[in-house]
């Protein structure tokens, strides 16, 4: 039983460090420049053991992207729990500004390949609408969002936003902070109180 219990154990130590070995080379240098061989050799584990626990290196790739998002799921809902809405956007724009940086470009051009991944990534953002909603209006509540607004409707928008840059690749052709300062603060700023709009102003005084 013991033997078995270690066994477990190991495994899921080994899955783990799999996941971020790949998370680390796929954002590094996208993911067709990453084989498994690299993988396998970067933790000194031999191409077969990799394959008995992700079959393939879409499964993979699945594997690590919902990693990333439960993780960020996980920390945004406690950095939550401490801090007000203003904080929480402006913590959203300090990670999204940080992941364009350290992210390779041929990532996120590489992941259209993948439409499993891509599936997945679909029905996240599907799932994130009710928890959009119910942010804007613990925002109006606490007095940083203005009443009155149909946050539906914004929310739409910012889905257009965010489909656009993606398909266009815009975030290849601008800083990565000019381009969310202007699709994502500027944007927020015409439904912020002038409490909100207080906050929004202290990051570029930062």
């Amino acid at each position: 039983m013991q033997e078995i219990k270690d066994l477990n154990a190991y495994r899921t130590s080994l899955k783990n460090k799999i996941l971020d070995a790949a998370i680390k080379a796929f954002c590094t240098n996208g993911i067709r420049a990453v084989k498994m061989d690299d993988i396998a050799s970067s933790l000194s584990i031999s191409k077969r053991t990799l394959y008995e626990i992700y079959g393939d290196k879409e499964s993979l790739l699945f594997s690590c992207i919902k990693k990333l998002h439960e993780d960020k799921q996980v920390y945004m809902r406690d950095f939550a729990k401490e801090h007000n809405t203003m904080e929480v956007v402006l913590e959203v724009y300090r990670l999204k500004v940080e992941e364009l940086e350290s992210v390779n470009y041929a990532f996120y051009q590489d992941i259209k390949l993948y439409p499993e991944v891509l599936n997945y990534i679909e029905q996240a953002h599907v799932n994130s609408h009710d928890l959009f909603l119910s942010f804007m209006q613990r925002g109006v509540k606490e007095g940083y969002f203005r009443k009155g607004v149909n946050y539906e409707l914004i929310g739409k928008l910012f889905d257009a936003i965010g489909e656009y840059v993606t398909k266009e690749e815009v975030y290849i052709r601008y800083p990565h902070e000019e381009l969310l300062t202007n699709l994502m603060l500027v944007p927020f700023r015409g439904f912020c109180t002038p409490k909100g709009i207080k906050m929004l102003d202290s990051v570029g005084k930062k």
